[in-house]
């Protein structure tokens, strides 16, 4: 056993406990130790797979941000750049989730929501490279205009 208890879904009920525990303190189960250090650490593996996707959803919604700002004088350079970066570190992180965590096979609700974050992230990836376009498009034909 670990130092540190983990915690996993009693497989009779449903109910969060820690792999410690010789009986489910809601519904009295019997808890095999084994069985109860590997759900706890496929619950680990899940939760670090909600912990990257909200991650990655963050990132990408920066990325917007970024975007958006980069139309703005003064500071267009920098957000650009930002832009720029992590347009490249969204993609990479959208590989990387979907190699690490792609394949799990649970039930888990919250696992569910982090592939509907990885969907979303993917989403606004792939709409950030036609407004990309437009908005150099918009700074050519535009910014002249006013010089």
């Amino acid at each position: 056993m670990l130092a540190h208890p983990q915690t996993y879904p009693c497989p009779n009920c449903g109910e969060i406990i820690n792999d410690a525990m010789q009986k489910c303190r809601f519904c009295s189960a019997a808890v095999d130790p084994q069985a109860a250090a590997a759900a706890a650490e496929l619950q680990s593996y899940v939760n670090r797979a909600c912990s990257d996707a909200s991650f990655l959803r963050t990132a990408a919604a920066a990325m917007f941000v970024l975007l958006a700002l980069s139309v703005v004088p003064f500071i267009s350079l920098v957000t650009y750049s930002g832009f720029i970066i992590t347009f490249f570190a969204v993609l990479v992180l959208i590989i990387r989730w979907q190699v690490k965590f792609g394949r799990l096979q649970t039930k888990d609700p919250d696992y569910q929501r982090a592939r509907r974050l990885r969907t979303v992230a993917l989403i606004l990836w792939f709409v950030a490279i036609p407004l990309f376009v437009v908005r150099d498009i918009a700074i050519t034909i535009v910014a002249p205009a006013f010089q």
